[in-house]
């Protein structure tokens, strides 16, 4: 097991993305309350219309559940990515990577402050997965 190093991050830098990572979070919560919000009238006027058949406002409900769905999910995703991140950052552990314990790179958290990994770990577990999935095709 990898013991974690302390990440060299100053304290303004810590800060700066802390506020990166707050302002990101809200963002993307207002993202979800629209896209829930969205859905409901996407399929409050589905169910409202006179002109589709029952079989077509069927398929446009399945349609805009499935997509809006999707969109929520990766919303919520990325919301508990930055929250994890926030945690990492009052714990303590933020900047380090959870696999081999190394700094992740300035640049890599300035581009994407909740990241874990870093761009070592990441390009390997990315070619991982690719190798995975073209195994199964």
């Amino acid at each position: 097991m990898n013991t974690m190093k302390l990440c060299c991050l100053n304290g303004s830098q810590l800060k700066s993305l802390k506020r990166e990572l707050q302002i990101l979070q809200e963002q993307l919560q207002a993202d979800l309350k629209a896209e829930q919000s969205d859905q409901l009238q996407e399929l409050n006027q589905v169910s409202c219309t006179e002109v589709l058949d029952r079989v077509e406002a069927a398929a446009v409900v399945v349609e805009v559940n499935q997509t809006s769905l999707s969109h929520i999910k990766q919303l919520e995703e990325e919301i508990r990515e930055c929250h994890s991140a926030l945690q990492r950052i009052e714990a303590g552990h933020y900047g380090s990577c959870e696999k081999c314990g190394e700094e992740i790179e300035l640049n890599r958290l300035m581009a994407n402050p909740a990241a874990l990994l870093c761009v070592g770990c990441q390009s390997r577990d990315e070619l991982h997965r690719n190798r995975g999935s073209e195994s199964t095709f």
